[in-house]
């Protein structure tokens, strides 16, 4: 059926061309199964790749160890550790991804290097490579040389076992460079060697080659140590140790053995700690125990000096002014009984109180001696005063008293004086010491203020002197009781009994995807690259004209390719061809013959195929048919049918020039339907020969005698001379060819079409690939060859 899009529907498509987006999943499915063979060949060649890479890859085993680390012992890195307490250190210092890089250090790897022997490594010839024997070979290599010296070189050498007693060292080809009986020394470019047997039965290996590879031991450690993976448990102090390696026990041993050398390096360091720390603290007690002395010695001599038994100045102040206050009262007490005194020995001594009663004290003071006088010396009164009552003062009697009252009167006298010297020297004591004792309560607080200043400082000693005993008895016991580091939760193993490296599943997957995405990305390239018409969508995207079919591509070498009966898919295309050609014509109301051009857009898309095949289906239909060559520079119908004299047959523009020729002349039968007119002689100006009237004359006379005329034209991009025809024409027939015609120049069929420069113009797909298709390769001809 023809298509024909409207001027909207070619908007429409050519918009969406250009925005870069027009897809149909069919399609491109069919596009690229059409090319499964290079699918097929990728896929093929990247598995026999990854058979290869898997085959001759030595496998990788994962083992994997996992340890808690005690994050309290972490902080005894520190020399001061046993100050924690005091703040003066920071935690981060304990956190486990410290503790990572210390269990990857370079010192510890290369300590578990040095205890394995990993330096050394022995390589016996396995079936497809070479296999590492561990954690023993059949034989041994030791080195006199310094460790120093051995574990900075590098050197191969392959040991082919002779006998039970001797070796050779071959090279790399196995061709012998010297005979060595086992346990004598070798000299060696890396020093003195000895090569001893370690299995009993040497002659059931005789001919074994052991290849013993000495290596740098730093360079080895650093290969482990990038090769370890430790990875921290998430929230938690548990950390997960795992290494690749070829050799299984090599790599148990080697994660073991790193966790050892872990445990070891952390007590070694506590203990280390442990020891500066004490000596640390040592040094502080014996500082601290002389400051303490030189404060005590301070105290002892302050107290000394001010007559002070203790440091409780305020308690002795206390007692002190009980005391001063006890002084006052005996001081006024003193004072008191002095006023008494004297007021009784100034009555004693007045004349006018010489017989009266001397008044007793109640002042609280009792001298008896006084007492007693005065006792006397009233009751003597009061007897005179009873004997003046019944006699006078001469009275022998009364004489007698006032002789004794005087004698009482001196010896009170007397007395009164000696009691109040006395009590004069005991109040000048008394008040001797209550100045003594208001000095010592004024100066009390000065004291007390220097006695807090000094037990303070003593605190301060004795208090920082115990604490350091205290941390030296802690440090000691660290000493002594130092746990390792790291727990182990599950020893180092295998996660499982396969390789982890090659990983068989990836590289296949990888490989199979790598060999389907190569060629999709080559051809999908390709097409983005490619500005060829690759289908009829692409005509329609950008065409607003009919499209009145498609020509499958054929390999066959014949030109003609239509016979009377023949059933093949390109016939069929023909045949409907045909049938189309009727349907476009259908409008024309034209008695006389119908003139048909075949043109294209350059040369090689095909016009003359199609048009010569052309005219044999319509003459097989049974229509009169002329074939009108008018490719005046570049004919090629000779190559199509049999002519006389071939290329040089007369023709068109032997008919134009010559005038005395006849249509008959040049017109040449090949069937009883179908006749061919050639282009002729090639002439020096085409185009002005298609100018001529004779050329109006012959196209006048063909459409007399014959049904269809068929025009096989120039190429309309190259010359004119197809333009100067058209207004003979009644249908064009534009030829574009797939993979071979670029879109770019779809445009020009496009505007032929608008501004109508083409009569009646259709497009023709040719050289179609109809593989994987509804089309024509639907398989008519196969069906008829079946019957």
């Amino acid at each position: 059926m023809i298509s024909n899009n409207s001027n909207n529907n070619v908007v429409n498509n050519t918009t969406l061309d250009s925005s870069g987006f027009s897809f149909n999943l069919r399609d491109q499915i069919i596009r690229y199964l059409k090319k499964w063979y290079w699918f097929a060949l990728s896929v093929f060649v990247f598995v026999t790749l990854a058979y290869v890479k898997i085959r001759y890859t030595i496998p990788q085993y994962n083992v994997s160890s996992t340890i808690v680390i005690s994050q309290d012992q972490n902080l005894s890195e520190s020399e001061l550790s046993a100050f924690k307490d005091l703040g003066l250190l920071d935690d981060n210092q304990s956190s486990i991804e410290n503790e990572i890089q210390i269990v990857k250090s370079r010192t510890l790897l290369t300590n578990v290097v040095n205890n394995l022997k990993l330096n050394v490594r022995y390589f016996s010839e396995g079936r497809i490579l070479e296999v590492e024997n561990y954690p023993k070979s059949l034989i041994e290599i030791s080195f006199l040389s310094p460790d120093s010296i051995v574990h900075t070189k590098s050197k191969v050498f392959n040991a082919r076992i002779n006998s039970g007693t001797s070796f050779s060292f071959v090279n790399a080809d196995g061709e012998k460079l010297s005979d060595h009986l086992f346990g004598n020394t070798i000299n060696t470019s890396i020093g003195d060697i000895i090569i001893t047997p370690s299995v009993d039965k040497m002659e059931a290996n005789v001919g074994k080659i052991i290849k013993i590879v000495i290596s740098p031991v730093k360079l080895i450690a650093e290969s482990y140590r990038t090769r370890l993976s430790i990875v921290p448990v998430k929230n938690s102090s548990i950390i997960r140790i795992s290494l690749n390696d070829p050799v299984k026990a090599k790599a148990k041993d080697i994660i073991n053995n790193l966790v050892e050398e872990y445990n070891k390096a952390t007590i070694e360091n506590k203990k280390q700690t442990s020891a500066r720390t004490a000596d640390f603290i040592n040094n502080r007690l014996d500082l601290i125990s002389g400051d303490l002395t030189q404060v005590d010695d301070q105290a002892a001599s302050y107290l000394s000096q001010r007559g002070l038994t203790s440091g409780d100045v305020g308690g002795q102040a206390q007692q002190i002014s009980q005391l001063d206050s006890q002084n006052s009262q005996e001081i006024a007490k003193l004072n008191t009984q002095l006023h008494f005194i004297e007021s009784m020995r100034n009555f004693v001594l007045s004349q006018e109180g010489k017989f009266d009663l001397v008044p007793q004290s109640n002042s609280g003071f009792s001298d008896p001696t006084v007492s007693a006088t005065v006792s006397k010396y009233n009751r003597l009164i009061l007897q005179r005063q009873r004997l003046l009552k019944v006699s006078s003062v001469q009275n022998p009697v009364v004489v007698n008293i006032d002789q004794q009252i005087g004698g009482l009167r001196q010896v009170l006298i007397n007395s009164l004086n000696s009691v109040k010297s006395s009590m004069k020297v005991q109040l000048r004591s008394l008040n001797t010491q209550n100045q003594y004792f208001g000095g010592q309560i004024y100066s009390a607080p000065i004291r007390q203020k220097d006695i807090r200043a000094i037990e303070r400082e003593q605190t301060i000693k004795e208090q920082l002197y115990l604490y350091l005993l205290q941390k030296r008895e802690e440090a000691e016991i660290k000493s002594h009781i130092t746990p390792a580091n790291a727990r182990v939760l599950d020893r180092a193993s295998t996660i499982g009994a396969y390789p982890v490296s090659p990983n068989k599943r990836t590289i296949y997957a990888s490989a199979l995807f790598l060999g389907l995405m190569l060629p999709f990305i080559i051809l999908y390239t390709s097409d983005l690259l490619n500005v060829k018409v690759r289908s009829r969508d692409d005509l329609e995207k950008v065409l607003s004209m009919p499209i009145i079919g498609e020509i499958p591509k054929v390999k066959s070498k014949n030109k003609l390719l239509i016979s009377k009966n023949d059933r093949s898919g390109i016939a069929e295309a023909f045949r409907i061809l045909r049938t189309n050609l009727d349907f476009l014509m259908a409008g024309i109301s034209k008695n006389r013959g119908k003139v048909i051009f075949v043109t294209s857009t350059i040369s090689g898309e095909g016009k003359t195929l199609i048009s010569s095949n052309l005219s044999k289906t319509l003459a097989i239909s049974g229509k009169k048919v002329a074939y009108l060559g008018t490719d005046l520079r570049n004919p090629k119908l000779h190559n199509f049918f049999d002519l006389p004299n071939g290329k040089n047959a007369k023709g068109l523009t032997n008919y134009i020039m010559n005038k005395e020729l006849k249509p008959d002349d040049i017109i040449y039968k090949i069937e009883d339907s179908l006749d061919i007119i050639p282009s002729g002689a090639i002439p020096p100006n085409p185009a002005e020969l298609l100018m001529q009237e004779r050329v109006g004359k012959m196209f006048d006379y063909l459409e007399e005698h014959y049904d269809y005329i068929v025009v096989d034209t120039a190429p309309v991009t190259l010359v004119t001379d197809t333009l100067l025809l058209a207004k003979y024409g009644d249908l064009s027939i534009y030829i574009v060819r797939e993979n071979y015609s670029d879109k770019r120049v779809l445009q020009v069929p496009e505007n032929f079409y608008r501004e109508k420069r083409l009569p009646n113009i259709a497009v023709l797909l040719n050289a179609v690939d109809n593989q994987g298709s509804y089309n024509y390769g639907y398989g008519y001809g196969k069906k008829s060859k079946k019957k």
